[in-house]
């Protein structure tokens, strides 16, 4: 994909507020370790992140994206969440560097994930 084609796309979605990620490179599935790749559930440290253009996934929460910005290296995202603490906003960030994902979850440092394979 050419530059412009990605500026544009991003363009694109700010303009028409679409809650779109544009660093493809955050999309997928991210975790503590290998085995905890293949999760669905559970604590955070034994579930991976998973995270889509329009959607988050993490231990019980369930997130649509309402409104996200990038900074740098970093992704910062306003989610909408479902989960056991039932229906409130959370506040995420997702700062990429050397193929790890650093995740601020909720104001609360959450930790360093690698990509799923």
């Amino acid at each position: 994909m050419t530059v412009w084609k990605f500026a544009a796309g991003c363009l694109v979605a700010a303009v028409f507020g679409t809650p779109a990620i544009c660093a493809d490179s955050i999309n997928g599935r991210w975790a503590k370790d290998l085995s905890s790749c293949t999760r669905l559930f559970g604590a955070a440290a034994q579930s991976p992140l998973i995270v889509t253009h329009n959607a988050l996934r993490w231990s019980s929460d369930v997130c649509r994206i309402a409104r996200s910005y990038k900074a740098a290296n970093t992704v910062h995202i306003q989610a909408m969440c479902w989960g056991y603490s039932g229906e409130r906003s959370i506040p995420v960030s997702l700062h990429q560097k050397s193929g790890r994902l650093t995740v601020t979850w909720d104001r609360g440092p959450r930790g360093e994930l690698r990509r799923c394979p």
